[in-house]
């Protein structure tokens, strides 16, 4: 994504790097409580590490030029060793409503309950 706009903000004590099309957005970081607010249009639309390489060359960084680099290098995430991610999802279930066709009441031995049991579950 391209931006026309660039700078820098505080927000709760932390310098925050700011991309935007529209100078606009310097109203909006304030009313969203952000101070210092340094937002300086680009010479032209850039993506975010060339509009960084752009304010590190602009004196009104110099004090923020470490936040800058920073927001332009590469960000590793550290996985701990030996751990898998897994996506599970969930899966639809019909159920049908069965009529039975006996009447008369079944008699069913425990040997045969038992059977059925170690067959459908692999325990009595």
């Amino acid at each position: 994504m391209l931006f026309t706009f660039a700078g820098t903000s505080v927000l709760k004590g932390d310098v925050k790097v700011r991309f935007a099309n529209s100078d606009a957005r310097a109203r909006q970081l304030a009313k969203l409580g952000d101070t210092a607010i340094n937002i300086v249009e680009l010479p032209s639309a850039m993506d975010k590490a060339s509009a960084v390489a752009h304010l590190l060359t602009l004196p009104a960084f110099a004090d923020v030029q470490d936040v800058l680099r920073a927001e332009v290098a590469p960000r590793a995430k550290a996985k701990p060793a030996g751990t898998v991610k897994v996506r599970v999802t969930r899966a639809k279930v019909k159920t049908a409503k069965v009529k039975t066709a006996v009447k008369a009441p079944v008699e069913v031995t425990e040997a045969e309950v038992d059977a059925l049991m170690q067959a459908v579950y692999g325990t009595k």
